[in-house]
């Protein structure tokens, strides 16, 4: 019996710590899977076999992108000769459009089923990669329910297999978080999970804390610190006396009754922990110009465009500066009830990303389609159920 060989490219951090849960129920179901690919130290734990350095894949950006295009293209080239050479039964691409997208298309030259998951987000900007994914994709498995209709007039398969975070992440138990009444406030430091955010954000972050410590001395400060990253990044926190966490975001989270967050998956396992947050983001002029000229939705942070409302402040580009993001905060410290209402409005979300498990719903998929041969027929859930 051929012992079944799947392709993985996850390119980021939250991609890796995504697909690590898949990885581990295919084991489960099919002991002798081979995984392999591009993916990071969470799938590596689970068995997979890393080819190329993780690390350099982790870039964001059209200029970060632009400077590394000759490792980006050389290896692209690697992975579709290793596609051509090991002939894997299926490939999976986690999320990272801008690479993927082309592996996806050797794939489907070569007759391998690829299985998308974590699509792009295509409500948001870059809409003809629905029709893309639609053409080439042997499956689409969606994170958000409301994804599933940008993708059902294609020929692929779309699922909404649940969110990861609300897998990943526990429950509140429908309680929220209390006002620390002695003014004790816990504030976490989120600058990001790529190199360049860190140092585009932490100084910045650093000095709306800054400000912040000068009104409300109680204030503890802590930064959260990506594994993995060299410390040189985060010297600017040492140099000031401030803790580092190098834990689980989760962890961090619980403990912290306010965040200052660099837009992306962080605020929304944010939002789900029930933590009120100021997002924020500052990148490139050259890049900042080419996503406004493209992005079709209102907001940036996912726990707002999920709530389709202003649940939490958001600080872009020329607003993402130490005495605007100050006074924002400042509002969630002198304002109780303001910030009672953003803890239940942002608990409140969970339930709109509904209960079921995508690490075994994408597994399945896998399995079906890799190991048993079955190609699904064109079908679009969305039920958020479990």
């Amino acid at each position: 019996m051929k012992i079944p060989s799947i392709m993985f490219i996850a390119g980021d951090p939250s991609g890796d710590q995504h697909a690590a849960p898949i990885i581990k129920k295919l084991t489960v179901c099919c002991p002798q899977v081979k995984t392999w690919g591009i993916g990071g130290q969470a799938m590596a734990a689970a068995g997979f076999e890393q080819i190329l350095p993780f690390e350099q894949f982790n870039r964001m950006g059209y200029v970060e992108v632009l400077k590394h295009l000759p490792f980006f293209l050389s290896a692209k080239k690697h992975l579709i000769n290793l596609m051509k050479s090991r002939r894997p039964d299926a490939l999976v691409c986690v999320d990272y459009p801008g690479f993927n997208m082309p592996v996806m298309k050797a794939a489907h030259k070569l007759n391998i089923p690829v299985i998308w998951y974590i699509a792009p987000m295509v409500w948001a900007w870059k809409s003809g990669r629905a029709k893309a994914l639609g053409a080439y994709a042997s499956h689409i498995a969606t994170i958000f329910p409301f994804e599933v209709p940008y993708f059902s007039p294609f020929k692929a398969p779309v699922t909404f297999v649940g969110n990861p975070l609300c897998e990943s992440l526990p429950a509140i138990e429908n309680t929220v978080k209390k006002f620390p009444a002695d003014g004790a406030f816990r504030l976490a430091v989120i600058p990001g999970s790529r190199p360049q955010e860190i140092k585009n954000m932490l100084e910045i972050m650093l000095g709306a804390a800054d400000l912040l410590k000068t009104r409300h001395p109680r204030i503890k400060v802590t930064v959260s610190r990506f594994k993995g990253f060299d410390e040189t990044l985060f010297e600017t926190a040492k140099q000031r006396g401030i803790e580092l966490f190098n834990g689980p975001l989760c962890e961090l989270l619980k403990k912290s009754d306010l965040a200052l967050v660099t837009s992306g998956t962080a605020s929304l396992e944010a939002a789900l922990m029930g933590v009120p947050m100021i997002i924020t983001y500052r990148t490139s002029a050259i890049s900042y110009a080419i996503y406004r000229s493209l992005i079709k939705v209102p907001f940036i942070g996912l726990p707002n465009i999920i709530a389709q409302a202003p649940v939490v402040p958001e600080c872009i580009q020329n607003e993402a500066g130490p005495e605007i993001l100050a006074n924002h905060m400042n509002r969630f410290l002198y304002e109780p009830r303001y910030w009672e209402e953003t803890a239940k409005n942002l608990s409140a979300l969970r339930a709109r990303l509904g209960e079921k498990t995508p690490s075994s719903e994408v597994a399945d998929i896998i399995q079906k389609i890799a190991v048993n041969g079955r190609l699904p027929e064109k079908q679009n859930f969305i039920d958020t159920s479990s």
